[in-house]
């Protein structure tokens, strides 16, 4: 791509960057020898400087490239050093969130800053998610809000079932390794506030989202203007995430580049006269900064809002130096600076959707919109938006289908509703917070809002019902490797030309379809057992594009146990799925089930302990104990007996026991 990504420095620089962060991940080499290794790159860097040519320029860029790398890879270190686990005693936190209701109790983020013990008083920074016991004396906490307690918090864990998100990596990235539940009498608050500007802002939005919910409007209308104008999302029902989800507008939802650019051009629309004059340009450059950095912050500083409001800037700041921007070079300059300040948004999913989304755009969308030529004004607009659609859903189909699983198709139906719609709902919902104490008119703004989202709302649920409106398509890591350098590879033909490229996406497809029928078939040749991390066992098994799932009551959708089987089902890329109980009777020519008895592919299982005798007979090659029952007596010596809670009265027996609680889910393939 050397003629589109010319003269482009912040690209290698962002690239060499961001490769030091990913290998720091993945290997974690000491900081001091990256320091030292830093250190003498640049002193040879200086040196080769002096004797410069141009027959020595690659070999200069290659050590540049790996300096950044190294510098990269520091930064991550630093950025991830932790403090001490804090001692246990009397903690003092600060709220960072307002507490969100679920189902049990209310969830929020403190901050503990010190600890007293029984002499001592110790200072820390430490993030810990916050479980509250319902009661009415939530209602006293807010934002920056201080609170003792003297409970302990205990590290966070994942269940360990098979293809479940990984919770525990995900929290790690923001820095919260451990959660503490606090009933009722067990916490206390101080009558002290801390404040600084991310608890301003979250406080900012609290009164903001206090508007939205007295225009009455409706529950569900409130949170979806919410989520849309203030990027509040916590709210939000699983229906109404699941319509969007399937509809393909989920994207409108997350405050990203499309709000950040209606705000900037609504400023530009009502104040664009001040770049006139000289002085009018410098006003208008720090007005204009100063909103969208404040949006930000009231959004509450997310990815894509940030990657948005940098570009923004960078492109703000040039445009009145009468300096042209370079959209690739701004583009990565911004991530540059986002990794730069926090290393770990290269593991966002929000980050990575929202760059492969705009390169796509700003790569694709001329080159898809260039094969037609419309001349009608309303055309166009529509023409431009569906261009603007095809290309920002090819460049992040291979991640949504890697971190999703599933394909909305019907896309360019929901965008062409959605984005409109934003496009007049997030400048009313601005409206609605600025001219709320004006009765007549924020009434009627209120009603245009609700009717407008109610209409919304009903197309996307007709949309999500058409049928295949979003099929399973699920990539494993080899697999998004291979469609990434295929899509990379067609990139680069459409610039250049070159059949090279050509042939090479065409050879890293058939190696794509060769790793897929490679893992189809050693799927098909092998049989598997998975007994859930669940206090109530759940047992799959599972061969080829088959799964029996036997429970001990029937699983309804809204239970954990039924998505974790989803999940497996989504990555084993299965077929069929048969839900049984474990009293029920069942015979194919792969499962019989019988009164807890299960016997598939030469295994037998014991679900269900109703006769000791029954062992003595049968010899089971798995027992699964119930918490309330203890495994038999009588068993074999190559049983795996798997518990929930740890088994003690038998702890010196030489019998094989799976803890599900300590172990996570039980595996076993032949």
């Amino acid at each position: 791509m050397e003629n589109t990504f010319k003269n482009i420095p912040f690209l290698r620089i962002a690239a060499g960057f961001a490769s030091g962060i990913l290998l720091a991940s993945i290997h974690m080499a000491t900081s001091t020898l990256l320091i030292y290794l830093a250190i003498a790159i640049c002193i040879f860097l200086v040196l080769l400087h002096r004797r410069y040519n141009f027959y020595l320029s690659p070999l200069f860029g290659g050590f540049t490239f790996i300096l950044l790398a190294l510098f990269g890879a520091i930064t991550y270190q630093q950025y991830n050093h932790l403090p001490p686990t804090t001692p246990k005693g009397l903690m003092a936190a600060t709220v960072l969130e307002t507490p969100q209701e679920k189902t049990n109790s209310y969830k929020s983020l403190l901050l503990i800053h010190s600890v007293k013990t029984e002499d001592t008083l110790i200072g820390t920074r430490e993030k810990v998610l916050v479980y509250f016991e319902k009661s009415e004396a939530i209602d006293e906490i807010k934002p920056g809000s201080q609170i003792i307690f003297e409970q302990a918090p205990e590290p966070i864990e994942n269940r360990g079932n098979p293809h479940e998100f990984d919770y525990k990596s995900y929290l790690e990235k923001k820095h919260i390794l451990r959660q503490v539940y606090l009933k009722t009498g067990n916490w206390s608050l101080t009558g002290y506030r801390n404040n600084t500007s991310l608890l301003w802002a979250e406080t900012i939005r609290d009164k903001l989202l206090r508007i939205y919910r007295e225009q009455h409007i409706g529950a569900q209308e409130t949170e979806i203007l919410s989520a849309l104008t203030l990027g509040y999302k916590r709210e939000l029902d699983r229906e109404t995430k699941r319509v969007f989800s399937a509809a393909g507008a989920m994207h409108v939802l997350a405050v990203s580049g499309l709000h950040v650019g209606i705000l900037f051009f609504a400023f530009s629309f009502c104040f664009g006269f001040l770049q006139k004059r000289r002085i009018g340009r410098f006003i208008y450059v720090v007005l204009s900064i100063s909103l969208l950095w404040c949006y930000a912050f009231i959004t509450g500083l997310s990815p894509s809002v940030l990657r948005a409001c940098t570009m923004f800037s960078l492109i703000i700041i040039a445009g009145n130096i009468n300096r042209r921007a370079n959209i690739y070079n701004s583009l990565a300059a911004s991530a540059f600076l986002l990794l730069l300040v926090n290393p770990n948004n290269l593991f966002e999913v929000g980050f990575q959707l929202s760059y492969m989304a705009v390169f796509g755009i700003v790569y694709l969308q001329p080159r898809i919109a260039g094969l037609w030529r419309v001349k009608n004004k309303i055309g166009l607009f529509f023409w431009n938006l569906i261009c603007v659609s095809i290309a920002a859903q090819i460049a992040t189909f291979p991640l949504s289908a890697y971190y999703f699983n599933q394909f909305p198709t019907y896309f360019l139906l929901s965008n062409i509703v959605v984005i409109p719609a934003a496009m007049i709902l997030i400048p009313l919902g601005l409206g609605l917070l600025a001219f709320s104490k004006v009765p007549l008119l924020a009434t009627s703004i209120a009603f245009l809002v609700k009717w407008i989202i109610k209409i919304v709302y009903v197309l996307l649920s007709s949309i999500e019902l058409l049928p295949h409106s979003t099929p399973d398509v699920v990539l494993h890591l080899p697999e998004l490797l291979f469609v990434l350098a295929v899509l990379f590879s067609i990139f680069l033909f459409l610039n250049s030309q070159r059949a090279v490229f050509l042939k090479s996406a065409l050879s890293f497809t058939v190696l794509l379809a060769a790793f897929i029928l490679f893992s189809g078939y050693k799927q098909i040749n092998r049989n598997e057992i998975i007994v859930l991390n669940s206090q109530e066992p759940v047992t799959c098994f599972i061969k080829g594009n088959k799964m029996y799932v036997i429970s001990a009551d029937t699983l309804s959708a809204d239970d954990y146990n039924y998505s974790s089987v989803q999940n497996i089902k989504r990555q084993k890329r299965l077929t069929h799925t048969t839900y049984l109980t474990s009293d029920s009777s069942f015979n194919d020519n792969l499962l019989f089930l019988h009164k807890g008895l299960a016997v598939f592919e030469g295994k037998k299982v014991l679900l269900k302990q109703t006769s000791k005798l029954s062992t003595k007979n049968l010899l089971p090659d798995i027992i699964i104990s119930t918490k309330a029952a203890d495994p038999p007596e009588t068993i074999s010596e190559n049983c795996c007996v798997i518990n929930y809670y740890p088994y003690r009265k038998n702890s010196k027996s030489k019998t094989k026991h799976h803890i599900l609680s300590a172990q996570g889910a039980f595996v076993s393939t032949w």
